[in-house]
């Protein structure tokens, strides 16, 4: 049964613009090779990790919104935790996927109206924490989320 699934993977920060499409061309050849469709692509730039992976501190982040059988994706995800230049990635079942008409491109921090308001909120948090290094993280924490969901809701 065909569903759709968002795949974020991580691609190595060393990479330059030329590396960074011919590995987001090879994660799409894996895809559409498995039988899949992408529907979107959203480059999510280059961004600090939570945690050291594999001694990196940085990674390009990819967010893909695919359609595949899902008889696939075991495939699909065996391809990825092999892949050169991916050395994360997470794939999951799209909830309330709302459909697209067409396959589109679109570049970015992901903050137009593809991205998730918890997600925005996010970034938001994360802005302030910069703008303010020398407060006391955890006492800004709690104020950016509360005003975050104020504005979910």
């Amino acid at each position: 049964m065909v569903r759709d699934y968002e795949l974020m993977y991580i691609v190595r920060p060393e990479l330059d613009e030329e590396g960074l499409q011919a590995a987001g061309d090879s994660v799409e050849q894996l895809i559409t090779g498995a039988g899949g469709t992408v529907v979107r692509t959203t480059n999510w730039g280059r961004r600090r990790l939570a945690y050291e992976v594999d001694h990196l501190r940085d990674g390009h982040y990819m967010l893909l919104h695919i359609r595949l059988d899902g008889a696939r994706v075991r495939d699909v995800e065996r391809a990825l935790a092999i892949h050169e230049t991916v050395f994360r990635h997470l794939l999951v079942v799209r909830e309330g996927a709302e459909d697209d008409a067409e396959p589109e491109t679109v570049d970015g921090a992901g903050t137009g109206a593809e991205a998730a308001p918890a997600r925005q909120a996010v970034v938001a948090a994360e802005a302030d924490d910069d703008d303010d290094e020398d407060d006391d993280e955890a006492d800004d924490e709690p104020a950016a989320l509360a005003a975050a969901t104020e504005e979910e809701n």
